[in-house]
């Protein structure tokens, strides 16, 4: 007896020992890992690019904001993976009740068949609950059922024990059974780990007090081997879990980047580098999205603005002044235009549009941009005593139509500015549709065929 006890106690502290190690601290501390690096603490890709090639060795907690995002998503993800699992652990628990059904039948056992009629009753009630919604409840629920079942597979051997009786084999392989279904189960890893090592020493207290001999050390040592496979492949399962989560996190922030690296290029390909305002390229995708909403009742005013006498400014004060004139005026153009689409066109060229609403003049507002521009103050070197000035010349476009055309309209509107004296608003309006000979021919000849009908009715009148 002694000799039994003493045993049951090493295999106890042995237990003990193994299911309940912890990893030495020291290396994993927070304040030393060598996974932070401080240069690049404010990067998440680069962030998720260190924790990947830890990974590859460990499955410790990530650093920072990268293990609360991967417990979010567990958590999120764990209601449909226990309705999954549970399925899974209904029919492995019912294939055991069956078994110990079939083993006690006949038995003179002191509990007879109750036991394995309630263990079957929990296996079948864990499928209507794989389809409760709440995930509180859910998870609540599932670790209610499983801790049940346990505790009842090793009510069973700790009776057949105490009834000084030999246990049959199905009871035996019960809780292992309950033991390989609890690796990589979906419940919160600390209550699985702590399960999993509770019910593997419990196991094999039960399986020395129910047996003897040989049996329970064979019993005893395949309870410890399933633990330490069970904590293996969970740590793995773990390990494939945390490598996932990284490389999708990888590919949503390389997304993200590339995302916004898309858009500043777009940014850039669509600004003019000199002034800052948008460029040619810019105005003209935005003049043709205009146009093709273009109504009477909502039109659109497109206008073109030239500096005047540039190239005098340009010859007289060098490239450097006329590149600071032209910064100074595009935003000031920016400025005075509010909600209107300012671009630079060209050279000393700038474009302009926008939306009219009912009462607003097209003229009076170009008339305040021209103001804006002389009112910079701006001298003119290559003019003694003259200011920098500019001419606009405008057009409206009060239906869709081809941007070609109406630039076309605002060019000879700025045409006529600049020859008649510059400092000026012209506007160029849009000439009436003539029909085309062909069809002035169809009129005529329906005139004509109507008139005569008219004076044949009268002839016979």
């Amino acid at each position: 007896m002694d000799a039994s006890l003493d045993r049951i106690v090493s295999m106890s502290l042995a237990a003990v020992y193994l299911l309940g190690a912890q990893r030495a601290p020291g290396s994993q501390g927070p304040e030393c890992d060598p996974r932070v690096d401080e240069s690049t603490l404010g990067d998440p890709l680069e962030a998720v690019q260190r924790e990947l090639a830890h990974t590859e060795v460990s499955a410790a907690p990530f650093q920072g904001e990268l293990e609360v995002l991967y417990q979010t998503e567990r958590k999120a993800r764990r209601p449909a993976f226990l309705k999954s699992w549970l399925k899974l652990w209904s029919l492995g628990q019912s294939a055991v009740a069956s078994g110990l059904l079939l083993a006690v039948q006949g038995s003179d056992l002191p509990f007879g068949a109750a036991p394995a009629v309630l263990c079957l009753s929990l296996g079948v009630l864990a499928l209507p609950l794989s389809w409760m919604g709440q995930p509180s409840l859910l998870l609540g629920g599932t670790m209610v059922l499983v801790a049940a079942a346990t505790l009842l597979q090793l009510a069973m051997l700790f009776l057949v024990a105490w009834a000084d009786q030999t246990a049959p084999l199905a009871m035996i392989v019960a809780p292992l059974v309950t033991l390989a279904l609890l690796c990589g189960s979906p419940l919160p890893t600390r209550w699985s780990r702590i399960g999993a090592s509770s019910l593997a020493l419990a196991t094999i207290l039960a399986d020395f007090a129910a047996l003897s001999g040989r049996d329970a050390l064979v019993a005893g040592a395949g309870a410890l081997t399933l633990r330490l496979v069970v904590s293996h492949v969970s740590g793995r399962l773990s390990q494939l879990n945390r490598e996932s989560f990284l490389l999708r996190r990888q590919a949503e922030l390389q997304l993200e980047q590339g995302q916004i690296e898309r858009g500043a290029m777009e940014r850039l390909a669509k600004m003019d580098a000199l002034t800052g305002i948008s460029n040619r390229r810019a105005f003209d995708g935005c003049l043709i999205e205009h146009l093709t909403r273009a109504r009477p009742n909502s039109p659109v005013c497109v206008a073109l603005l030239d500096i005047d006498y540039f190239k005098a400014l340009n010859d007289s004060a060098g490239h450097l002044s006329g590149d600071e004139c032209l910064r100074r005026v595009a935003v000031e153009l920016r400025k005075a235009a509010g909600p209107a689409f300012v671009a630079r066109y060209g050279g000393e060229e700038f474009a302009i549009l926008f939306e009219l609403a009912e009462g607003d003049d097209p003229l009076e507002r170009l008339e305040r941009l021209r103001e804006a521009v002389l009112g910079l103050d701006i001298a003119h070197p290559g003019r003694p005593g003259e200011l920098v000035t500019i001419s606009i010349g405008g057009t409206m476009a009060v239906e869709a139509e081809n941007s070609r055309v109406v630039l076309d309209r605002a060019d000879t509107a700025l045409y006529r500015a600049k020859t008649q004296g510059r400092n000026r608003v012209e506007m160029e309006t849009k000439l009436p549709r003539v029909a085309d000979t062909a069809s002035l021919k169809r009129l005529l000849d329906v005139a004509n065929h109507g008139r005569n009908i008219a004076w044949t009715q009268r002839d016979s009148a």
